[in-house]
């Protein structure tokens, strides 16, 4: 074959994410519920995907390997796709959804979720997720575009954070799947149902509006924020395989429990020097309160961590490491909240 001349780029391809009706389904082209995300960045794994398994070296018979010695494996394979985006409202809303079930704009992940710990194939659900990238085949061409699309996606990371000094201190959010199902390389456009467009995102927060930057472990502690990062995580496995029509889908998958944990980069002062200090006989537990008015996460029973101290030219500052946990008496009790209305 002769070389060709396409080429592929970020800037043609848009990103959208539908709710699935049953897991391994993807998301129809009428009548879903789709959100195109404002990314700025992406990645997912090649669609051609397997591992190699190699057997032992034989102890006579010559030490090297047959092909009957080395066999590809796709009966575990997960494809991986990430995404940084502005946060804004609807991008937070949908990816709170997908993690852990609350798209509500208060966005609360409580002490009892996951509401569910397993979810097979062909069962209804509206946790998992199809993510679809316009134009990203490689045989896609400017007068044919071909998507890329995998469906099955289960979400097991979402990180918030801002930087006053970077990205105009606009808050940015990513988000990891990982999906068992092999991608479906087609032409889809998405009409009717319910179906946000980039432009409909149109309330993004920024670090510059925070009104509160506070940490409480008996008396309120007025912080100097210069940066922030909250990460939610969480394990996702899959759960055997079916070789019909060679796809190896999985029959289901199972997840595991949420860490929730952060850090702070506040001014060095007597207020960030009364919110790290504790006595040796009592944890170090404190609320953390991030507001705007209307852009809020908070954090009522948070743990700090070993602080440390960056000697920055404009400023010695204290990073304030913390864990997310929610108060025992009850699992209905709040680990984080990510509001998004006011």
């Amino acid at each position: 074959m002769a070389k060709s001349t396409t080429f592929q780029t970020k800037t043609n391809s848009k990103v959208t994410i539908g709710t699935e009706v049953t897991l391994g389904t993807a998301t129809a082209a009428s009548g879903g519920v789709t959100i195109e995300m404002p990314v700025t960045d992406y990645s997912f794994s090649e669609v051609a995907a397997h591992t190699l398994s190699v057997a032992p070296f034989r102890l006579n018979g010559g030490q090297a390997q047959s092909d009957d010695m080395v066999r590809a494996q796709r009966h575990d394979r997960m494809y991986e796709i990430s995404m940084t985006f502005m946060a804004s409202d609807k991008a937070i809303n949908r990816i709170c959804l997908a993690l852990f079930g609350d798209d509500d704009g208060t966005n609360s992940l409580i002490g009892s979720m996951p509401a569910a710990t397993t979810y097979a194939d062909s069962v209804a659900s509206i946790v998992p997720v199809t993510i679809h990238f316009e134009d990203s085949d490689p045989d896609s061409t400017a007068a044919s575009g071909v998507d890329t699309e995998f469906k099955g996606c289960m979400c097991t990371s979402f990180n918030l954070a801002g930087d006053i000094g970077s990205d105009g201190g606009m808050v940015m959010g990513s988000a990891t799947f990982v999906t068992g199902y092999a991608p479906v390389l087609a032409a889809k456009s998405y009409a009717g149902g319910t179906h946000t467009t980039v432009a409909q995102h149109v309330n993004f927060f920024n670090v510059h509006d925070f009104t509160k930057t506070e940490i409480n472990s008996g008396s309120a502690e007025d912080l100097v924020l210069y940066s922030f990062e909250l990460n939610i995580e969480r394990s996702v496995n899959r759960v055997g395989f079916d070789t019909a029509s060679n796809g190896f889908k999985p029959l289901g998958y199972s997840v595991g429990g949420y860490e929730v944990t952060g850090s702070l980069t506040v001014k060095r002062d007597v207020e960030s020097k009364g919110a790290i200090t504790f006595a040796d006989t009592a944890e170090p537990v404190c609320a953390i309160d991030l507001d705007t008015g209307v852009f809020q996460i908070t954090a009522p029973k948070a743990i700090i961590d070993t602080a440390s101290i960056n000697f920055d030219d404009d400023g010695w500052k204290t990073v304030i490491p913390f864990r997310c946990t929610y108060d025992g008496a009850s699992t209905g009790n709040t680990i984080v909240s990510i509001n998004t209305a006011a």
